[in-house]
């Protein structure tokens, strides 16, 4: 009887201790949809207009505050007006979860390209930014990004 309630007791122990899974909502949350296009609007239209908007630890993860300064910026926004010109439209197209992330994917159309690029953003799972990518092409479907090394 006492090993029972040994084993009875270790399984509620288990049970309850078990690390809670976050659930994922239906549907996103639209004011996490605005933030996310305001984000991109601002992170590409800086190109234009040369005023770098800083990323803090309020709304991004470490990662992605460490590894974006505004001299890195600069290099991608010259490189980017150099190649394919100003940002003419943004609008939102998809917004998915993959591997722990909110990805919002964002049709944008650029001066000097005669198609739609993508503008990609995405969130961990308390909505901070942990990646901005632009690719030159939009494709339909959903690709997984493999930067160019």
């Amino acid at each position: 009887m006492n090993k029972l309630f040994s084993i009875l007791l270790f399984l509620f122990l288990f049970i309850g201790c078990k690390s809670q899974k976050e659930v994922l909502p239906e549907s996103l949350d639209s004011i996490y949809i605005q933030k996310a296009t305001e984000f991109a609007k601002a992170q590409f239209e800086c190109c234009m207009t040369q005023k770098y908007v800083p990323i803090t630890n309020d709304i991004a993860t470490p990662y992605l505050v460490r590894s974006w300064n505004e001299k890195e910026s600069r290099l991608v926004c010259q490189e980017i007006n150099e190649q394919y010109g100003n940002l003419l439209e943004l609008k939102i197209t998809q917004t998915l979860f993959y591997n722990e992330s909110y990805i919002y994917r964002f049709k944008a159309k650029y001066s000097k390209l005669k198609d739609y690029s993508e503008i990609r953003v995405s969130t961990n799972m308390k909505h901070k930014f942990n990646s901005y990518i632009f690719k030159p092409v939009w494709l339909d479907k959903y690709t997984k990004f493999k930067p160019r090394i």
